[in-house]
């Protein structure tokens, strides 16, 4: 299995990718964090003090809904559009519900952080955070270089094939159970595209 840990060593593309993208949130965390926090210490306090308390909470709902809400519509936040970064649907497109999804981890830092690194530990596009895997998007540089793009698809496509092969050779050593040419006993796979008989010992 190749994982995004297993890329991200040894390309540099991908490293200057996540260092994009973890500066994009934390920009995005401090300008929704600042538009939370001012109509609440200017107004809040004044006439319902104990909801400062609650800011985390607030300021964590408010950047889910301010980044679904902009990369529905334009596919970038204020901070992916500053370090040329945008969000792409890999099945044509996303509709506000995927936006959503896909930034609920916002919510918290740590979920965040929970999110990319659930990501890069399996298999897949090695630029997508977990969510990503989950509604099919992902983000990609809008000035990325062709032999990255190219790259990541071909990493997408050998994983998609051998996923392909196992899933055959499981089914293969499935569908062969109880069809011994010679002795009908059972057979069990012992490599890709042969089993061999438990009662006579057979390979087929």
């Amino acid at each position: 299995m190749v994982t995004g840990f297993d890329l991200i060593h040894h390309n540099k593309p991908l490293q200057k990718h996540w260092v994009k993208r973890v500066l994009a949130y934390l920009i995005d965390f401090f300008l929704s964090s600042l538009l939370v926090y001012i109509p609440i210490y200017l107004l809040g306090l004044a006439f319902f003090p104990h909801v400062a308390l609650h800011f985390p909470a607030i300021a964590g709902a408010f950047q889910v809904f301010y980044s679904a809400v902009l990369e529905y519509y334009s596919r970038q936040t204020f901070g992916k559009k500053l370090l040329n970064l945008e969000v792409e649907g890999l099945r044509g497109g996303m509709d506000l519900h995927e936006a959503f999804v896909r930034n609920l981890s916002k919510i918290h830092g740590l979920i965040v952080f929970l999110d990319m690194i659930v990501g890069l530990a399996t298999e897949g596009d090695a630029r997508q955070r977990y969510l990503d895997r989950v509604v099919d998007t992902t983000v990609r540089g809008t000035s990325e270089p062709h032999h990255f793009r190219d790259f990541i698809k071909e990493h997408v496509r050998r994983t998609e094939e051998e996923v392909s092969d196992e899933t055959h050779f499981m089914e293969r050593g499935i569908a062969d159970v109880r069809q011994c040419r010679e002795c009908g006993g059972n057979l069990e796979a012992i490599d890709f595209g042969r089993s061999r008989c438990k009662k006579c010992g057979r390979i087929q």
